[in-house]
């Protein structure tokens, strides 16, 4: 009998791995050819010029470096009268780009179109949004938190409530950033005496649950909000800040929240980038975001503000 089972055992083994060698076949797919097209990237903002990346588009299995057009003819109009004919400039690291001499100004139509020898025509139209804002943020003392993991490592939890003044219908396309600020003390002096202070450029946070699964962080840097969250009249984003610091030398005196309003084209590709990485089970990546009739990439833009939240000494 033990003998019979064994026979069995194997034969349903070999069995499973004749079936596994006919499933586990190569295919070959031909992936169809395309033309090079450009590529042109523009986030733009109030505070700053239009600026231009153009590169040059590659196989779906190519992997070097983009390309960029040494010449290139880029104009801005405004509500379909013409506004500026970019200039070719370096970035700090060398990358060429084409940038305007005028800021957009929020509440306008934009187009913009690019000419290089050799490549089809791009087009593409956007609108510079106008900012929609927070209500004043204020902090209570006592809901504030010191956790301590040890004598040099402390971390404050601030909980914070990001109320959207009026916040619209529809357009509901928002991201924000979070920053703060530690002095560095000299506690053998009484008072205290300040050194200096630093800045840190990206502060973490807490959230519930759902909160989270409708965040993503973007390459701005920003946390950009899916629309999905303001449904059922939600007009508020609960936080809670994460502030760590040395209590023996340090002392955290303020945060700072970059609220901003953004582009429909914006959101939309920046949505879509982020969903790339999704790791939602079953989920699909979105494709890629596209606003640029003639080639690809993105045209949009977004309105800021930053609310400094001040901390009790």
């Amino acid at each position: 009998m033990h003998w019979s089972f064994r026979c069995f055992h194997l034969l349903c083994i070999a069995f499973l791995a004749v079936l596994h060698g006919r499933c586990a076949r190569e295919i070959t797919i031909d992936l169809p050819e395309e033309d090079p097209k450009l590529v042109a990237v523009c986030h733009f903002s109030p505070t700053e010029p239009f600026r231009v990346k153009i590169t040059v588009s590659q196989p779906v299995y190519g992997n070097a470096i983009p390309t960029t057009p040494e010449v290139a003819d880029v104009t801005i109009s405004k509500n379909g009268l013409f506004v500026d004919k970019l200039f070719s400039t370096f970035t700090p690291q060398g990358s060429l780009y084409w940038e305007s001499r005028e800021n957009p100004v929020p509440g306008q139509q934009y187009a913009m179109v690019v000419r290089v020898p050799g490549y089809p025509t791009l087009e593409t139209t956007s609108v510079s949004p106008v900012f929609v804002g927070l209500d004043p943020i204020s902090l209570s003392a006592k809901d504030i938190d010191t956790i301590k993991y040890n004598e040099t490592r402390y971390e404050l939890r601030i909980p914070l409530q990001l109320q959207v003044k009026n916040l619209p219908t529809t357009n509901q396309f928002f991201a924000f950033k979070l920053s703060h600020e530690i002095g560095v003390y000299d506690y053998s002096e009484a008072p205290p005496e300040l050194l200096f202070t630093s800045t840190s450029d990206s502060t973490f946070f807490l959230a519930d649950g759902r909160t989270l699964s409708l965040l993503y962080n973007i390459a701005e840097p920003a946390v950009l909000i899916n629309e999905n969250f303001w449904n059922e009249d939600r007009s508020v984003l609960s936080l809670i800040v994460r502030i760590a610091y040395n209590p023996k030398e340090e002392q955290p005196r303020q945060f700072f929240v970059e609220w901003r309003t953004l582009s429909e084209d914006f959101y939309r590709y920046h949505l879509s980038i982020a969903r790339q990485g999704s790791s939602v089970p079953l989920s699909e990546p979105d494709a890629v975001y596209n606003n640029i009739k003639g080639g690809y990439g993105n045209f949009g833009g977004f309105s800021s503000k930053t609310y400094t939240v001040e901390l009790a000494k």
